[in-house]
């Protein structure tokens, strides 16, 4: 082999090195902290699941709201433990998922103390709905984060 030959071809190798530490790919942090987003926001609409399912028990109305109040709570027990398994899966301790969720809880309870006559409208607003878009594409969004850190390798 000629010292041209080899010249270049260590060459062709250095810039390429160069070029795959320099050049922006989706990397494992941007995957977590993905994953650590859509745990909070799970965290969160658990709680608002749970508080929602109190107020609906506690409403006076007829008795089938016992059952819509239990369906309720069952929905937001299910996305605490979704929460719980996305940060496990990244590592993140349960007591952490818990403590979202406390904070998040405390956070929606000052708001309704803090204007009791349109708490309704605003906990719709800033929780219901979002919660209710989670409920619908949160698997989606897993999916996408983890199929995104396959592409990594």
């Amino acid at each position: 082999m000629s010292t041209h030959f080899i010249t270049r071809s260590l060459c062709v190798a250095l810039v390429s090195a160069v070029l795959l530490t320099v050049i922006p790919y989706p990397s494992h942090a941007d995957r977590r902290s993905g994953l650590d987003d859509l745990s909070k926001e799970m965290s969160t609409c658990s709680a608002y699941f749970s508080l929602l399912a109190e107020i609906v028990g506690n409403a006076e109305g007829p008795p089938t709201k016992a059952e819509v109040a239990g369906r309720i709570k069952s929905t937001g027990q299910a996305m605490l433990m979704q929460a719980i398994n996305v940060a496990n899966y990244i590592g993140v301790a349960d007591d952490e998922v818990m403590q979202r969720a406390k904070k998040a809880m405390d956070e929606m309870v000052a708001t309704i103390n803090a204007d009791p006559p349109n708490s309704l409208a605003i906990m719709h607003t800033r929780y219901g709905v979002p919660c209710d878009e989670l409920l619908e594409n949160a698997p989606r969004r897993f999916a996408e984060l983890i199929a995104r850190g396959r592409e990594d390798f």
